[in-house]
C-alpha cells in the first residue's frame, strides 16, 4: 500500500469519526446506518451510492488540471462498441413521433486548430428515460453511436430529445436520498460525450438543455457542466451545438477517465 493510499484512507476514517462525535451519534443510530450500508451492499448498489455523492467531486478535482473543456461525470450507462454513425443515431420505431434534435459542433485543440478524425462516443436516454443495452432489454444500438469529426473538426448527428429521468430509486440509495435526506432522485435531460483523439487527452462530458427543471437541482450534482445549451430551433428540431477543446495528452499527467 502506498503512503498516499494510507494517508487518504486515514483521513476519510478520521473525517467520519469527527462527524460521529460532532453529532453525538448514538449506538442505535450507528447500527441503523450500518444496516443500511449492509442493505446497500446486498442490493448491489454500492457503486451507485458512491457515484451519486462523490463522482462529481472527483471530476471537479480533475478539471483543475485541464486547460481545455471541462469534464463531467460519466455515469453508469456507457456501453462499449457502439455502432459508427454518419447522420442519425438509431431510433426505435415507437419513438419516431417524439421531438427531434441535432447535435453539432467542432472539436479543436488549445491552439484553436481543428482536430480531424476524433471519435465521439455519444449516448443519451430514450424519450421515456431509459438507456439502451441497460434497461428493459432495449437493444444496445439505439440512442448511442460513434461520430468521427471531419477535416475541419466538425461533427453533426441527429436523434430524439432525451428527457429528465430518475436514477434507480426503489432500493437503498433511493431510500437514502428521498426518505432520509428528503431530496429527490432526478437527473436533468442530458447528452453524454466521450471524445478520443490521437495525441489528445480523452474528454468525458455532458451537455444540458437550458430551462430544464432539474438543471440546478441534479441529484448527482452533475449539472455544473459548462455546456448549458440555449433553446434554439431549426424548424421543429432542437439544436444542441457544443464545441469541445481538447488538452494535449502530454499535459494530462494521468489518463484516468473522469
Amino acid at each position: 500500500m502506498s503512503n498516499r493510499t494510507k494517508d487518504i484512507t486515514l483521513d476519510i476514517v478520521e473525517a467520519v469519526r469527527d462527524v460521529l462525535r460532532r453529532h453525538e451519534v448514538t449506538f442505535d443510530e450507528y447500527r441503523a446506518g450500518f444496516q443500511h450500508l449492509a442493505k446497500t451492499q446486498g442490493a448491489g448498489e454500492i457503486p451507485l451510492l458512491i457515484d451519486v455523492f462523490f463522482n462529481s467531486t472527483i471530476v471537479e478535482i480533475e478539471n483543475e488540471k485541464r486547460r481545455g473543456s471541462h469534464a463531467c461525470i460519466q455515469g453508469p450507462y456507457f456501453v462499449q462498441n457502439a455502432p459508427n454513425v454518419a447522420e442519425t443515431l438509431a431510433i426505435r420505431d415507437q419513438d419516431a413521433g417524439h421531438p427531434k434534435m441535432v447535435m453539432r459542433g467542432k472539436v479543436t485543440g488549445l491552439n484553436g486548430q481543428p482536430v480531424a478524425g476524433a471519435v465521439i462516443d455519444v449516448w443519451h436516454a430514450t424519450p421515456d428515460g431509459k438507456y439502451s443495452g441497460i434497461h428493459d432489454n432495449i437493444p444496445p444500438q439505439y440512442y448511442r453511436g460513434k461520430i468521427t469529426t471531419a477535416a475541419d473538426g466538425s461533427y453533426e448527428c441527429r436523434s430524439i430529445l432525451p428527457v429528465p429521468y430518475q436514477i434507480p430509486n426503489a432500493g437503498p440509495t433511493g431510500e437514502l436520498l428521498e426518505t432520509y435526506m428528503q431530496w429527490h432522485s432526478w437527473r436533468p435531460a442530458h447528452i453524454h460525450y466521450w471524445i478520443h483523439a490521437d495525441g489528445m487527452r480523452d474528454l468525458i462530458s455532458q451537455a444540458y438543455f437550458e430551462g430544464d427543471q432539474y438543471i440546478d437541482d441534479d441529484c448527482c450534482n452533475g449539472g455544473g457542466s459548462e455546456f448549458m445549451v440555449p433553446e434554439v430551433y431549426e424548424g421543429d428540431v432542437r439544436v444542441m451545438e457544443v464545441n469541445f477543446t481538447l488538452d494535449p495528452r502530454a499535459e494530462a499527467g494521468s489518463e484516468k477517465a473522469a
